[in-house]
């Protein structure tokens, strides 16, 4: 059997942009182990769109390295059933598909929100990335935690420290100073904070 050592791995995006198709019903099924191609194989063969998102690897195996495809979400897979199969079978078309152990969801299957898939499908796939400067800003103050204690590195309140009180959605975040014995409410912009 061949062993997986993880200082040896180097991940590599292999998705390529996938377009979900926002009139289909998604859900996620759950498959028996190591069968998520088989399952995609028996759910084509019913008519129903999947998508199973993987990614390339390098790993050594018994002395030689190997390029290999991993699941991102291992023995789960995403399936959208068109509204005329819906309306014929329902779900019953997941439950009877060899391979599937179960449809998520408590009492009956829960459908995924098909923007929140092509969100994720697109963060999958490395084309979520804004290198505009705002972008930049926006993801560097999505680090920073409500309620955490920062050191103010640039601007006119450097060497004082700062509360944060909340970050915007704009990449600006707005924390508490203390000035005079009182907090004082000063906007900062990601590069004015110690990164930590």
């Amino acid at each position: 059997m061949a062993r997986k050592s993880r200082s040896n791995r180097n991940r590599r995006r292999t998705e390529e942009r996938r377009m979900i198709d926002q009139a289909k019903t998604w859900f996620v099924v759950q498959t028996l182990p190591l069968r998520e191609r088989k399952a995609v194989e028996a759910l084509a063969r019913e008519g129903v769109d999947t998508w199973l998102p993987q990614y390339r690897v390098t790993v050594k195996r018994r002395g030689r390295i190997v390029e290999a495809e991993e699941k991102w979400f291992a023995s789960y897979v995403f399936v959208g059933i068109d509204g005329a199969l819906m309306n014929r079978l329902g779900t019953s078309v997941l439950f009877n598909c060899e391979h599937v152990l179960r449809v998520l969801g408590v009492r009956e299957p829960l459908p995924f929100p098909s923007d929140a898939l092509q969100l994720l499908a697109d963060r999958l796939a490395g084309h979520d990335r804004d290198d505009t400067e705002e972008g930049q800003r926006r993801a560097a103050a999505a680090r920073f935690q409500v309620g955490e204690m920062r050191r103010i590195v640039n601007g006119p309140f450097m060497s004082f420290f700062a509360e944060v009180e909340e970050v915007l959605e704009s990449g600006v975040i707005k924390a508490g100073v203390r000035l005079f014995g009182r907090m004082t409410p000063v906007e900062f912009t990601p590069d004015q904070l110690d990164a930590a």
